[in-house]
């Protein structure tokens, strides 16, 4: 009678065991829609390292958002685009104006399952200190609701008056929630505030936990819920780059300077589309409640100004990629000028063809980046790209005046994009986003004011010194570039 050795078993148990999860990864990405760059990078790491291999593409190679959120969102999507349906101002021909675009505004529309509104008024707050104080007059001014959405929350300066005003409308009669994310309110969440803030009765979610040692649960660890929310009354709505976080106050202000951001406070129709988010993030988390999608107010909408809205929100929660469409058309259809300020540029090899493409067309293009970065490896991996833009005749700045984190374009004098989407891999395919195509000549005319001011604390990359850089800083710049999918 032969005796198995051990060894050998376990050896033969381990090869086959190997064996089934390359053939499992391979099938997975082979069905999987990845772009071939990655899909390839996927089917090598788990050759080499099968069970190192394995459990990053169960961590990080989609972006599940949890069983629950999933089903949830399932449920509601059918819900989303009846309201999306919803004609919120009058129907009829685009204006004069507007009837150039009618194909990136359609393409919009289609993109986000919200309609595009007229009618609206949209005020920029260039400073933080403007954003705060008009966030709390609006809190002390609520009658019926508030609804805040935040990445970053977290105690101290600007925020503590928010906490504060907050408070006082509870204390009114008020119904108010707040739904932030649990990596970047994390601190927050084991505040004063915020058991102060829930004692009161007021309704706190967190929005895609961390659960990296739970890769069963089939949600990836690091999805991050990007947007920055408050709508109050159904009739006034807030969105932008500025976090519920004073900044001057958050970790790396010595060192990078504070975040600059500008918001921009909506009245009109597209509040309605700002809540609709909302409710949707709302719903879809473990402790919402997706009947609050029912509660949506269906009257009519005052129109108290003449801007055109369209309200673009993106997620992992589908095969489509809202904003990536929503930038690549309106890099496309510029025809004379393009402003870009954005704290994180890592575009994906699609955008940046389409910003030389449109560099080598004529038009225009201004790109205001900061000088340093709240993360070195962005801050390299940005630079990779400068050789091509410079050589194309793009015009760079670098600023210094702070953290520039205003995430914004403006198109031709005509349009602008503005939001909460940065030019990276994370912003397009990753994060839940928020991003307002805006067609209004006032706003236009201030957000060029505002792009005029941050140039005025920039210094232009010139091209003869950059092309003669160290060589070390080509070497930082390609190894930062070969990880900027993750960045």
């Amino acid at each position: 009678m032969t005796v198995l050795d051990p060894l050998s078993v376990f050896g033969a148990t381990a090869a086959i065991v190997q064996i089934g999860i390359i053939a499992c990864v391979i099938l997975r990405v082979i069905l999987t829609r990845h772009p071939p760059g990655s899909s390839f990078a996927w089917i090598l790491l788990t050759t080499l390292l099968p069970y190192f291999g394995f459990i990053l593409y169960l961590l990080f190679g989609e972006r599940p958002i949890g069983q629950i959120r999933a089903k949830r969102f399932r449920l509601i999507l059918q819900q989303w685009k009846q309201l999306a349906k919803h004609k919120l101002t009058p129907t009829g021909p685009l204006p004069s104006n507007l009837a150039r675009h009618r194909t990136l505004i359609h393409l919009a529309t289609r993109m986000a399952n919200l309609p595009a509104t007229s009618g609206n008024k949209v005020e920029l707050l260039s400073s933080a200190d403007a954003t705060f104080a008009s966030i709390v007059h609006d809190i002390e001014h609520a009658k019926e609701s508030i609804d805040l959405e935040f990445y970053i929350w977290a105690e101290g300066g600007y925020a503590d008056h928010v906490a504060a005003a907050l408070l006082r409308a509870k204390k009114r009669g008020i119904r108010i929630r707040i739904l932030v994310d649990d990596f970047g309110a994390r601190n927050f969440l084991k505040s004063a505030t915020y058991n102060l803030l829930q004692s009161e009765g007021i309704a706190i979610s967190t929005a895609m936990p961390m659960r990296f040692l739970r890769v069963f649960g089939l949600q990836r660890g690091d999805l991050r819920l990007h947007r920055k929310t408050v709508v109050i009354d159904h009739r006034i709505g807030y969105t932008g780059s500025l976090n519920m976080i004073d900044p001057h106050t958050y970790d790396m202000a010595n060192t990078v300077g504070p975040w600059v951001d500008a918001m921009v406070r909506l009245t009109g129709p597209a509040v309605r589309s700002l809540e609709t988010t909302f409710l949707v993030d709302w719903a879809i988390q473990p402790d919402g409640d997706p009947s609050d999608l029912q509660q949506l107010k269906q009257n009519l909408i005052e129109q108290p100004g003449e801007a055109t809205i369209v309200t673009v929100p993106s997620g992992p929660y589908g095969s489509k990629e809202p904003n990536l469409h929503l930038l690549l058309e309106s890099i496309n259809a510029a025809r004379f000028s393009i402003t870009i300020t954005t704290p994180y540029f890592v575009p994906n090899e699609v955008l940046a063809t389409a910003l030389l493409n449109a560099a080598y067309r004529g038009v225009k293009i201004t790109l205001i980046v900061p000088a340093v970065a709240d993360s070195s490896a962005v801050t390299w991996a940005a630079r990779r790209y400068f050789d091509d833009l410079l050589s194309a005749g793009i015009r760079i700045l670098l600023y210094h005046g702070g953290l520039l984190h205003t995430k914004s374009i403006a198109v031709d004098d005509e349009y602008a994009l503005f939001g909460t989407v940065n030019f990276d891999n994370r912003s397009l395919h990753l994060n839940f986003e928020m991003m307002l195509l805006i067609f209004d000549r006032e706003f236009i005319d201030n957000i060029n004011k505002l792009h005029l001011s941050y140039a005025e604390k920039c210094s232009p990359v010139d091209p003869d010194l950059w092309y003669h850089r160290p060589l070390i800083e080509r070497l930082k710049e390609g190894a930062s570039y070969l990880i900027s999918p993750l960045l």
